[in-house]
């Protein structure tokens, strides 16, 4: 059967997933997990990704880039996978895949932006490795409210309309990360990024999409409110 082909837009972000083969463990330490943020650094840089949010769980990681080029997100991945597969092999003197197939992605409507980076910035939380956001190391929920700064992610536009300083931004962000999501958000967002269809209103949809409606994922039931309160910095 032949693949089905990814929806990538230049200019879009993109949700990505990667998992280990078998679900099996693929950072033991925080050195594994250093190494491979900054290959992610690197291969993004290369092949032009923007880098806004990430979570490493142990056995799988979830990644909220923009590509500027169509074959942006598959080089960037690639070079990833195929370098930390090798330091992984070398490190456990063990041969073959560490990965579960190819990575999975979801192309993310702008207006889901925020709700998409809550998603993955609370994912150590909703999957109960963590009590809270803030205890989570290896996100990049830190980054976003001032503490342990990754310098080369680039934060969305969407990001950016949260505020006028960098101080207002840091508070709307924790605050709407700590208010949490609804079941049936998550429902969507994790249902869009298993089976690789973009996580779209139904407006955004048709305009994108009216050629070829196969390409996008039908949802029956939900919908994301207005983003007002977390846009107003008062």
């Amino acid at each position: 059967m032949a693949r089905q082909a990814r929806t990538i837009i230049p200019g879009q972000a993109m949700h990505v997933l990667v998992r280990g083969n078998n679900r099996e463990t693929l950072f033991f330490n925080e050195v594994d997990r250093r190494q491979y943020l900054d290959w992610l650094r690197e291969a993004a840089k290369q092949f032009g990704c923007a880098v806004h949010a990430f979570a490493l769980m142990p056995n799988h990681v979830h990644l909220l880039m923009t590509p500027q080029h169509e074959d942006s997100l598959s080089k960037t991945m690639q070079s990833l996978g195929r370098r930390y597969a090798q330091y992984f092999n070398q490190l456990h003197h063990r041969s073959g895949t560490i990965w579960e197939g190819r990575f999975r992605s979801s192309l993310i409507d702008p207006n889901y932006f925020l709700r998409c980076q809550r998603f993955i910035e609370l994912n150590p939380v909703r999957v109960g490795f963590e009590s809270s956001p803030q205890d989570s190391v290896w996100t990049s929920f830190s980054s976003h409210i001032g503490g342990n700064v990754e310098s080369w992610l680039v934060d969305h536009q969407h990001f950016w309309g949260l505020g006028n300083t960098p101080f207002e931004r840091q508070m709307a962000w924790a605050s709407y990360v700590k208010e949490g999501a609804p079941h049936w958000e998550d429902q969507q967002i994790t249902e869009a990024l298993i089976r690789s269809k973009p996580w779209v209103s139904d407006g955004y949809a048709k305009i994108l999409f009216k050629d070829h409606p196969e390409r996008v994922l039908i949802r029956h039931r939900g919908r994301p409110r207005k983003l007002d309160s977390i846009n107003s910095t008062t």
